[in-house]
């Protein structure tokens, strides 16, 4: 009887320091306010402008209908996620706090095309002129540019155009499912505040060419496309898929685009 009581005692003493100790769950009801970020120096004026909205959606990192994260079909301005600055530029804010998407622990203020193809099969070319002026606290990681599954595979993301703590560098995984990929470095030293330009090809010939630009610093690799993923449906996704790991409602990622196009590949 005894022993029984103290390990009744020791079960509700360890499960009340437990709860005291755990992580505390992030509120994702919390509309998170826009910050300030840095400064942004003017956009190169041979790519930048007004960024053109046809032919996306938008994924927010609010509560939608179903609970998981709101769409918005066609993309629009949507303060403070989505914003439309007086120079036609578009600033996407994405908090560590916000609402997610079914299948991703992370919130994400991103634009979808709304353009499936088959990879491989024709050329096809996303082209971006971005700045990050605000990174999350812990893991400073986001992705900003996508060739993303569709269709029957509309879960998986294929190929993930990170912006790491000022390095640029691009995952492409090597199967449909699990977590194996091959990652290739583009850039490093890209300060908070400053622009560079990114593409992500698709060459029609079953080949993917990843480029990025920095000033002078230029970095180009091509790279076939793994055999699971070739011929199947995918699609363009851009924005600010911020992967940080607190629960502070202000922390988050701040992201701004000058050009953003996705176009038939040129060579």
């Amino acid at each position: 009887m005894i022993i029984a009581v103290v390990v009744v005692l020791a079960l509700i003493g360890g499960g009340l320091w437990w709860g005291l100790s755990r992580p505390k769950k992030c509120d994702l009801s919390v509309a998170s306010p826009r910050p300030a970020g840095v400064d942004l120096a003017a956009p190169d004026t041979t790519t930048g402008g007004e960024v053109d909205l046809a032919g996306w959606k938008l994924t927010l990192p609010e509560a939608g209908a179903k609970g998981t994260a709101a769409t918005r079909t066609p993309a629009a301005s949507v303060p403070p996620w989505l914003t439309r600055e007086n120079d036609g530029r578009l600033t996407f804010w994405a908090p560590v706090s916000g609402v997610t998407t079914p299948n991703s622990k992370h919130p994400r203020t991103e634009l979808v095309s709304l353009n499936n193809f088959q990879a491989g099969t024709s050329p096809h070319t996303l082209t971006a002129s971005v700045a990050v002026s605000q990174a999350p606290a812990e893991n400073q990681d986001i992705i900003l540019g996508q060739i993303h599954g569709a269709g029957d595979i509309n879960s998986v993301a294929f190929v993930m155009l990170h912006y790491t703590a000022g390095a640029i560098r691009v995952v492409v995984k090597k199967q449909q499912g699990g977590t194996a990929s091959d990652k290739y470095a583009l850039l490093s030293n890209v300060p908070l505040g400053a622009w560079f330009d990114y593409t992500i090809s698709d060459t029609g010939d079953g080949n993917m060419t990843f480029s990025a630009r920095y000033g002078s610093d230029t970095r180009q690799v091509t790279v076939p496309i793994p055999e699971p993923f070739r011929n199947a449906t995918v699609r363009f996704q851009a924005g600010n898929y911020q992967q940080g790991t607190t629960c502070n409602e202000h922390d988050g990622a701040l992201v701004t685009f000058s050009n953003l196009r996705e176009q038939p590949y040129a060579g």
